[in-house]
């Protein structure tokens, strides 16, 4: 077995992994543990100085590799995400591994497992890799693939109401005459192009997505709402299908921005796409909102998008320097704890209080654009409507 690449400016775990510990994290990763040389496998402890140790891993680790950060003992969830927040914007931690006398136990976003009955010294192991690898077209394309169901909401569902009602009241936030083209900039499964194409009565609703099953899934829901005209693409915003033919009355781009590893390639795709005195309508979830900021002080695993989320006021600026015109703003989905307590009304009370939850943030919503939008931070998503100058 090789070892793992080392860097003298890397600081040494405090626990060592021991072969079968290795072979039980890597397999995880489909890394063989005779293969962990070459920056495929870098094994550090903590350091003082966030800048130089992110240095240090970015000149040890390999594109493609796996970071095995170990601190010692049980550190507290709040430490594991301080010590996650630290790692990023260079890696994004995908797991963690909880080491004792009860083996070894693996936590990810989809929950708890026991790998390994073997009693090893106690130790918690936080695995990262590159958040270019995690965010790489490739990835994207398999996440959303495997998950593309889910964003299609399950009609009949507690959540179902909250869940259409969003995507509806994206699309309405365009303010656009009937018979225009209009494109679904990364549409998901659909519907925010639908509600727009249907209640503006569009002349083509065109939409795009990096997931083959996410476009089939939008082709299905345009022939069940009844649309005539429309197509469907496969790519990226970065480098976006339909670029290259006559750029779009209305472009829609609702939870898109978070997903993309290279912002300024895909504000100049999504600029590229718009015509002349044409509607941006964008929104996406709000990383400085209350309850975003808390998640990220208190969970130690997130997704990566809201690591990589923008505020209202950034995506703004990059809009305007662009030559777009702001012309309203609107915050929706409150934060904490309305979304605590739609899980607890979805996962325990049947949809109970499905509709006073949705009523309390429509009329938060409301509120907030009457009022020229001044309360973002009670918001965990941002919603924008510009124009491109003629």
């Amino acid at each position: 077995m090789t070892t793992p690449t080392t860097n003298p400016n890397l600081p040494a775990a405090p626990v060592e992994l021991d072969a079968t510990v290795r072979s039980t994290i890597l397999s995880d990763f489909a890394i063989d543990a005779n293969d962990e040389g070459s920056g495929r496998v870098v094994v550090c402890g903590q350091v003082e100085g966030a800048a130089n140790l992110r240095e240090a891993i970015d000149g040890a680790l390999a594109d493609d590799g796996l970071l095995l950060f170990v601190l010692s003992g049980r550190p507290s969830d709040a430490e594991l995400a301080e010590q996650r927040n630290m790692l990023w914007p260079l890696l994004h931690v995908v797991a963690l591994y909880d080491l004792g006398s009860e083996g070894v136990h693996r936590r990810t976003l989809s929950g708890r497992k026991l790998l390994s009955v073997d009693s090893v010294p106690v130790a918690t192991v936080l695995a990262g890799r590159r958040r270019s690898h995690v965010m790489s077209p490739d990835a994207t394309v398999e996440k959303f693939d495997q998950n593309a169901a889910g964003w299609n909401g399950e009609a009949g569902s507690p959540g179902y109401p909250h869940f259409r009602w969003m995507r509806r009241h994206v699309a309405l936030f365009a303010r656009v005459p009937a018979g225009k083209r209009m494109l679904d900039f990364g549409c998901g499964a659909g519907w925010v192009g639908i509600e727009a194409a249907r209640h503006f009565h569009a002349r083509e609703l065109c939409f795009f997505d990096p997931s083959p099953e996410m476009v089939r899934i939008t082709e299905d829901n345009c022939r069940a709402a009844g649309l005539q005209h429309f197509e469907g693409r496969t790519g990226f915003g970065e480098s976006p299908p339909f670029a290259d033919e006559d750029p779009f009355d209305l472009v829609l781009s609702s939870g898109v921005i978070s997903f993309s590893p290279d912002s300024e390639s895909w504000f100049e795709g999504l600029l590229a796409s718009l015509a002349p005195g044409g509607q941006l309508v964008i929104g996406d979830i709000h990383r400085e909102s209350r309850g975003m900021r808390r998640r990220r002080k208190a969970k130690p695993l997130l997704p990566v998008r809201e690591l990589n989320a923008w505020t209202r006021d950034e995506v703004r600026a990059e809009l305007e320097q662009r030559g777009l015109v702001h012309r309203e703003s609107e915050g929706y989905q409150l934060t904490r704890p309305i979304p605590e307590a739609m899980y607890v009304n979805e996962s325990k009370l049947g949809g109970l209080l499905t509709s006073p939850l949705l009523l309390a943030t429509r009329l938060a919503s409301a509120v907030d654009r009457g009022l020229g939008s001044p309360l973002q931070g009670q918001f965990d998503s941002w919603l924008m409507r510009f124009e491109r100058p003629v």
